[in-house]
């Protein structure tokens, strides 16, 4: 964004010279204005540090989402969600810390107002050389100034309150990134033994040693020289085979199967984990997202009880107005009543 400030300097110097009468207000009347406190600063601070931790979770990320383990490890990665984490609620703690002082004082302030009670905000919100200024305001200006410091506050916690939320959903959106890519690697990690066991059953199954009689198992262990050909393995595999039975080759297509079934369940079962820790993750992130904009509702619920009750108090004095100018105009028909009636009677008795 351009400095505009030499620009409003410049008009600010053309109005002096066009209004002679035009004063630019001293530091000393400015002062008047600010509230002896250290919101805008600790708010100043947390702005900074949630930055940081945008920035920081902006470079990291490339190393986060990567599966070498030479840059970053997964036991790396977890004390980093862990320290990132409990961080990042110190500082929601703060705001929220924040929010609740500013709620608490924005109340004070309203309660004071309305009763007229302006010498305590001087003693909690002004330093002692403001207090002969502001005491010179009329009540209309004081609500004005206070009413204008609430709603600058106000945003400034509603700014921060978007900031949490963003740094939230960056944050959020790498861990569930991380899940989905640990979710496939695992996929692909337990797909690739099954396949090899698959074609390694079906290329020569093994009979269970239980099952094979005794000559099987005499001849197997009088060939079982060394294979120097391909011939020769097809020839040691079909004579196996053929000594095998059949329903010993059953119970081995058997077995197999239900290797093949556990390792089927036990993917599903993985498959459903990890579908329920992205569930949690994203109800998470909903949570969050309720949760602002809720804060944000609420912040406009006090605005508008704000106005409302100001709206109220204006009615009053409406309606003490009207009270008085009907009395009034009563009190004046009955005299002007009494005095016709005099007059006429004073008439009839003359004539």
């Amino acid at each position: 964004m351009a400095n505009l400030t030499p620009l409003f300097r410049q008009c600010v110097t053309i109005i002096q010279t066009e209004h002679p009468s035009f004063k630019e207000p001293s530091q000393k009347t400015a002062s008047q204005f600010r509230l002896n406190d250290t919101f805008i600063k600790e708010c100043h601070q947390l702005l900074k540090c949630l930055l940081e931790m945008k920035k920081l979770a902006t470079s990291i990320e490339s190393q986060y989402l990567n599966d070498d383990d030479l840059e970053m490890t997964e036991a790396e990665k977890d004390d980093f969600d862990t320290e990132y984490r409990l961080q990042f609620q110190k500082y929601i703690q703060k705001f929220q810390l924040l929010e609740s002082y500013e709620i608490d004082r924005q109340k004070l302030v309203n309660e004071n107002l309305l009763k007229k009670q302006s010498n305590v905000l001087l003693n909690l919100f002004h330093s002692s050389s403001d207090k002969d200024n502001v005491k010179r305001l009329d009540k209309k200006t004081l609500q004005s100034l206070h009413q204008t410091n609430n709603n600058f506050r106000l945003g400034v916690l509603q700014s921060l309150s978007l900031l949490i939320g963003i740094v939230s959903s960056k944050f959020t959106s790498m861990q569930e990134e991380r899940l989905s890519l640990q979710r496939k690697f695992d996929a692909l990690n337990l797909n690739f033994p099954l396949n090899h066991d698959q074609s390694t059953s079906a290329s020569s199954p093994l009979p269970s040693m239980t099952n094979i009689p005794s000559s099987a198992i005499s001849m197997t262990v009088s060939e079982s020289g060394p294979v120097e050909t391909t011939h020769e393995e097809v020839k040691n595999y079909e004579e196996t085979m053929s000594i095998l039975t059949q329903q010993q080759i059953q119970l081995l297509e058997s077995e197999h199967e239900e290797l093949l079934n556990d390792k089927n369940e036990q993917l599903k079962k993985i498959e459903m984990i990890n579908k329920s820790i992205l569930d949690i993750v994203s109800i998470q992130t909903e949570l969050s997202s309720h949760l602002q904009i809720q804060s944000q509702n609420i912040n406009t619920v006090l605005d508008n009880q704000d106005d409302i009750e100001l709206n109220i108090k204006a009615g009053n004095k409406q309606l003490q107005r009207a009270q008085r100018s009907a009395g009034k105009t009563a009190r004046l028909t009955t005299y002007l009543a009494i005095i016709f009636g005099i007059l006429i009677l004073f008439l009839d008795y003359i004539s």
